[in-house]
């Protein structure tokens, strides 16, 4: 416990972290998957309201958090005290990999159910059309 705390909290943890290149990739894919979920977004917002319902704010999210992950990887890169600890960069990793989840447990119960539900709501509008004839 005592090697741990000191592991996690060190001010400046130094440069030789082996995984610059793999944290850019990650950066990359999340800054990718912020685009991609914005522009289906934009397709999707006037006809699937349950899907404007539940997705709102993934990219804005997405984008956030690819944002600050760049600045916790050049501050580690730059050696800049505090800011490069590690327990930023956990802390940063494990909640891209919460939304994640959230946004995948949403997709698979909530949306799914919402969509069925105003699908068959269409079926009967469309079915009973409104008739002036007596």
């Amino acid at each position: 416990m005592n090697s741990l705390f000191p592991y996690f909290f060190s001010s400046n943890p130094g440069t030789q972290m082996k995984y610059y290149i793999s944290l850019v990739v990650v950066i990359a894919l999340i800054f990718i998957a912020s685009i991609v979920i914005s522009q289906i977004y934009k397709k999707k917002k006037r006809t699937d309201f349950a899907f404007k319902k539940y997705f709102k704010n993934t990219s804005k999210v997405f984008g956030l958090l690819a944002i600050l992950l760049a600045f916790l990887v050049l501050t580690r890169y730059e050696t800049i005290p505090y800011f490069a600890m590690r327990i930023w960069l956990y802390i940063t990793l494990l909640t891209i990999v919460y939304f994640i989840y959230k946004y995948i447990k949403i997709y698979k119960t909530s949306y799914i159910k919402d969509f069925e539900h105003s699908k068959k709501q269409k079926k009967v509008n469309v079915d009973s059309k409104y008739s002036t004839k007596k």
